[in-house]
């Protein structure tokens, strides 16, 4: 039975009203008080929003990813590539992405792509990271007129050209892929939306398009790209199917800079907002590493992330169905005062930060290592290369949706 607080509050996720969106934290604090497992009637789901629930299950492959385990939506996902067949192909790649599998397959195709995510890997790109940096900075600075959008001009270029160049895609071409990701994204809502879905089914098709010749390519003329690896191993046979290798770099293209836009713009408001901890970030330089983790704890870029009962489960003294879904609020998580002291107050010096922002076990963001390189080297560059940073408005500042993916739309700052 679903529990007897469910009345006593409303799910968050149906209406995202703009306070909400704006400030999620204090319904936040709500749920894990009052329901910290908490079932949506309206979303037809579950909500668990406590750091611990949140870590187990993550770590727990009772519960499934993945549309073949989405049982509670089979007679929709049967009937909507039959009523709209051009979603046929968006709900079949979808379903080859690693993000989306459960182990054999999942083991079998982080295998494959993360010999390129290596920690080894990444460190040697540091230079190449900072010098694009540098570039963007000079740029800014070249137009001379004091001011920016601090997303578009910076914190979504840097990851764009980074993931772009690993995978080998084109410079002319790198504009275009931000409105596929946006379309893509934008299905991300708990609720369900069919314009939206049809919109991402159209980025779909048109990424896949995009893909093909360069694959084909790629196939009789390897490159020292990601593209390159990847081909070769779906020549190897069994190792990677076609429909997985172009399901994976979709992935890869979206997930290699959604996350890190959100993880730089995040982090610097953060610091904005926060004029003590930008001053000792400042003065210490050295405090970087921490404090990005604190930026991915205090502003997780991902909010949540879907799982799927596998069987009958119990959790927080709440029996859950096999098949019924549920989503982990991971910006919940990560201000759970159970596991973090203080965790409405921002502290770039926080340790130990056990954060779920890159989720935990086997499905443990494979990007990780990047994304926390490009923050790191993004953040320090720009508040010490532009000393007089300052927020031009803050009423200006509006939340981005999908609300899974946190992040603003624009942060015009000025120097």
């Amino acid at each position: 039975m679903p529990p007897k607080t469910s009345d006593a509050l409303v799910d968050p996720l149906i209406s995202l009203k703009k306070d909400f969106l704006d400030n999620p934290y204090p319904t936040y604090a709500r749920l894990r008080e009052e329901a910290p497992v908490f079932w949506s009637k309206k979303g037809d789901y579950w909500l668990v929003s406590k750091y611990a629930d949140a870590n187990d299950i993550l770590r727990d492959l009772s519960y499934e990813k993945g549309p073949p385990k989405w049982k509670t939506m089979d007679p929709l996902i049967k009937l909507l590539p039959q009523l709209f067949p051009n979603l046929k192909q968006q709900f079949e790649f979808r379903g080859k992405s690693m993000l989306q599998q459960n182990p054999p397959d999942h083991t079998r195709l982080r295998g494959l792509v993360n010999k390129a995510f290596t920690p080894s890997m990444i460190s040697r790109m540091r230079t190449h990271i900072q010098d694009i940096a540098d570039k963007l900075i000079d740029q800014i600075e070249a137009k001379k007129i004091g001011e920016m959008d601090l997303v578009s001009e910076y914190a979504y270029l840097l990851p764009i050209t980074v993931i772009s160049e690993m995978l080998g895609i084109p410079e002319g071409d790198r504009e275009q892929f931000k409105s596929w990701s946006q379309s893509l994204t934008e299905a991300l809502e708990p609720t369900f939306s069919l314009p939206k879905i049809q919109k991402a089914g159209k980025a779909n098709r048109e990424i896949i398009k995009y893909l093909t010749p360069l694959v084909e390519e790629r196939r009789k003329n390897p490159q020292e790209d990601l593209i390159s690896a990847l081909v070769q191993a779906e020549e190897a046979g069994d190792k990677l199917s076609y429909a997985e290798l172009l399901a994976n770099l979709i992935l890869l293209l979206v997930a290699g800079h959604e996350t890190t836009v959100n993880l730089i713009g995040n982090g610097t408001l953060a610091l904005l907002r926060n004029q003590d901890q930008l001053e000792l970030l400042r003065s210490k330089p050295e405090l970087i590493n921490t404090a990005v983790e604190e930026f991915l704890r205090y502003e997780s870029p991902v909010q949540l992330v879907r799982r799927q009962c596998g069987q009958d489960l119990e959790l927080g003294g709440e029996k859950m169905k096999e098949g019924q879904s549920m989503y982990l609020l991971i910006g919940s998580a990560n201000h759970d005062p159970e596991q973090f002291q203080n965790p409405e107050k921002l502290d770039i010096t926080r340790t130990p930060n056990k954060h779920l922002a890159f989720g935990a076990g086997i499905h443990h963001c494979l990007g990780f290592s990047l994304a926390q390189t490009e923050g790191q080297i993004a953040i320090n560059t720009l508040i010490n290369r532009l000393p007089n940073l300052k927020l031009k408005n803050e009423q200006l500042l509006e939340v981005r949706k999908p609300f899974a993916l946190r992040g603003m739309k624009a942060i015009p700052v000025g120097f």
